[in-house]
């Protein structure tokens, strides 16, 4: 959970006066420092005095210290207590960690609905992950009734900010005609984009189409290329494929697979 990725520039009391905000400033940065020196009970006696004020964000942070067991006993239902105080006062990212709470039954009751309206918080607060995290949960029906139109929104949400994930989900939507007409030009489009990233299902269903020529130009070069970085990662489905690949391809576009390979692409 990324619990310390906004640490200034945090919600403050509206009645907080400017002196107030500074000094409050100036003490998240002092704990930042000591946490990343990983002194944890520096920064935990200064995000207990901020929290107990009311601070969201050391609410927050005091909360992820609880979660990983960092300068405290690793305590569930206390790191999702203070998950919750900062969420309810509308920290996104506190509304994202409280929703994986819920989701995998940490410190909570399990709730997948609830899960679920926590992500939806976070993510119109714009948090990616928590965008990429509703938009699967739309698209199984999970915590939530399956909406193919609200599982391809939240995805296009969160891969207008890079998130692979989110991008491989639009490649499969238009790959599976989930919601909206088959097409493999558009699904080969996204799965490139997530494969470039890194995402192994992309790089598997973009090695797929190549060899199939789905959406691409038939090549199996970039298939040998893609499916190899896939099964790199563990993918049964790569390996089959890339078995299918080796069993056809010439020994010129193999060497032009090994060429891509070797070029520096993400596998």
């Amino acid at each position: 959970m990324r619990f310390l990725s906004r640490v200034l520039g945090m919600a403050t009391d509206a009645a907080t006066t400017p002196g107030e905000t500074e000094s409050i400033d100036a003490a998240m940065e002092r704990a930042r420092l000591a946490f990343d020196a990983k002194d944890y009970a520096t920064a935990l006696a200064i995000w207990v005095e901020l929290a107990e004020r009311g601070v969201t964000r050391a609410q927050s942070n005091l909360a992820g210290l609880y979660s990983y067991g960092w300068g405290v006993p690793r305590d569930d239902a206390v790191a999702a207590g203070w998950f919750r105080r900062a969420a309810d006062a509308g920290d996104p990212i506190a509304q994202q960690n409280l929703a994986l709470m819920y989701y995998e039954g940490r410190g909570t009751d399990g709730d997948l609905a609830e899960a679920a309206r926590w992500y939806k918080r976070a993510a119109e607060g714009g948090q990616a992950e928590a965008q990429n995290m509703l938009s699967w949960m739309c698209l199984e029906g999970v915590g939530v009734e399956r909406d193919y139109a609200a599982a391809r929104r939240w995805a296009e949400a969160a891969a207008a900010q890079g998130n692979a994930s989110a991008q491989c989900r639009i490649g499969q939507i238009h790959h599976n005609a989930w919601g909206v007409e088959r097409n493999p030009a558009e699904a080969a489009r996204w799965f490139q984009l997530a494969a470039e990233q890194g995402d192994s299902e992309a790089q598997t269903m973009l090695g797929a189409a190549y060899h199939l020529g789905l959406g691409v130009a038939q090549d199996q070069a970039q298939a040998f290329r893609w499916l190899t970085c896939a099964a790199g990662h563990g993918s049964d489905l790569a390996a089959g494929f890339l078995r299918r690949v080796d069993a056809i391809i010439t020994s010129e576009e193999r060497s032009a697979a090994q060429r891509l390979l070797g070029a520096g692409n993400r596998s």
